[in-house]
């Protein structure tokens, strides 16, 4: 599995913004992420193959995870 995340969600020494990953099984994108130590997802989007999804939508090996800031506007 690929994650792309963006640089807002990682610590400020940490490069890792695209990740290559093993799944055992099928698993919630926010159990992924909580598991890579990845914090404030409260103001996140997840895409997973291109497509907005939940943080509970269940992700697997072959699918490409991308974490962005939520964008707002008014």
């Amino acid at each position: 599995m690929e994650i792309e995340i963006s640089d807002i969600f990682l610590k400020k020494n940490d490069d890792r913004k695209i990740l290559e990953i093993q799944l055992e099984e099928p698993k919630k994108i926010i159990e992924i992420l909580e598991e890579l130590g990845i914090q404030n997802l409260g103001y996140a989007d997840f895409y997973l193959n291109d497509i907005k999804v939940k943080k509970y939508n269940i992700a697997k090996n072959d699918d490409k995870l991308t974490v962005l800031p939520t964008i707002g506007g008014g």
